[in-house]
């Protein structure tokens, strides 16, 4: 078992894995964030979280997190509730791909089921319905706080000994003797193990160590109105537009949508982004066109070839683990992730055997797995 540990990363990810260390008596931890907590993609995120995928890899680590979500709220005091995913088909072909999806969902235990228009209009009070064909309605799925689950897991490590440093950016990851050094603005930092889960920052740290992970950074745009009563629960995707809209908490809409944009370049607002979110979601809400937009912001998801995150110990660097390349959805897995992390940690197996096919040596084996539900 490792002595010392430092997390490189103080999005929700690198604090779960923190949270059942601790748990599980690792209490020497340190995590550093070059910002500040959650101000990566964790604070940026759309909260939804579901098994709804196309991979046996994505639906088991989703079902795990999904088990996970509830008991978590519960302990930690984070807002969570399962209000479905509804996703929009207006395609015939589209409607063929997703019957399919459904049947192979379901032979995972994923409930999900294709449903007419009418009742969408049930699940979605408001809308107009006109151009669906069919939708599929996903019951198990649902939203998180990320704001909750970030802040109060952090306050639980506080409570627990374990040390948070924000404003603290690691440079370089080196090897010194049977543990590591990592380079920083505020000096060296030394211990027996490092977890990297830095976001679209991890690939550049990795590389230090001689590691090369094919992640990139693909720019991404979000918007959120001011708030109002409840008016639907479910997340709902338009897959014909790769958007999404979904009522926050607060009462908030948060809006995805996506529009072409070039890996590895910085993200920058733009008009086209709010265009295709207006036009999309006042068709199916013309009522939409009386809301204001509080706030747009830009962000990353960073992405691998095949769309799965990269978690587990780095082959040839015993010592050193990963997480990233969530391709959008490390939010949503981060309580399944932070237990698997925890068990690679403590020197034991992950309890869903799905984490092994996502070790960062797949890429090099010639071993991808393919998901095609990916949106926004």
């Amino acid at each position: 078992m490792a002595k010392r540990l430092i997390v490189v990363g103080a999005g929700v990810t690198g604090l779960m894995t923190a949270k059942f260390l601790v748990d599980r008596g690792f209490s020497d931890i340190l995590v550093i964030d070059r910002k500040y907590p959650g101000s990566g993609g964790s604070f940026r995120c759309a909260t939804g979280v579901r098994a709804s995928f196309t991979s046996r890899e994505h639906i088991k680590v989703m079902l795990r997190a999904i088990d996970l979500w509830p008991k978590l709220s519960k302990e930690l005091g984070i807002k969570y509730s399962r209000d479905g995913y509804l996703w929009l088909l207006s395609r015939d072909r589209d409607v063929e791909f997703f019957r399919e999806a459904v049947k192979f969902q379901n032979s995972l235990g994923v409930p999900t089921r294709l449903v007419t228009p009418e009742e969408v209009r049930e699940l979605a009070p408001t809308i107009n319905a006109s151009s669906v064909v069919a939708a599929v309605y996903d019951p198990i799925a649902g939203k998180a706080s990320c704001f909750d689950s970030v802040t109060n897991t952090l306050t639980h490590l506080l409570a627990r000994g374990v040390e948070v440093k924000w404003g603290v950016e690691a440079r370089k990851i080196a090897r010194e003797g049977r543990g590591f050094v990592v380079e920083t603005n505020i000096g060296s930092l030394r211990a027996d193990s490092v977890l990297v889960a830095a976001g679209d920052g991890s690939r550049r740290l990795l590389e230090t160590l001689g590691v090369d992970l094919p992640i990139r950074s693909l720019p991404k745009h979000a918007l959120v109105t001011e708030a109002f009563r409840p008016v639907f629960k479910p997340l709902i995707i338009d897959w014909a537009t790769s958007s999404y809209i979904v009522q926050l908490f607060n009462g908030n809409f948060y809006i995805g949508a996506d529009i072409p944009e070039v890996y590895d370049t910085v993200a920058k607002v733009k008009l086209e982004f709010l265009r295709k979110a207006a036009r999309v979601w006042t068709s199916y809400f013309p009522w939409l066109r009386e809301v204001y937009v509080l706030r747009y912001w830009t962000g990353y998801y960073d992405m691998t070839p095949d769309h799965h995150p990269v978690i587990g110990p780095v082959e040839g660097l015993e010592g050193v683990y990963v997480a990233a390349g969530f391709s959008g959805h490390g939010f949503m897995m981060a309580p399944a992730v932070g237990e698997a992390l925890a068990s690679y940690i403590l020197g034991e197996r992950p309890l869903v055997p799905e984490f092994e096919r996502l070790s960062p040596g797949r890429f090099a084996r010639g071993e991808l797995i393919k998901e095609i539900a990916v949106f926004g």
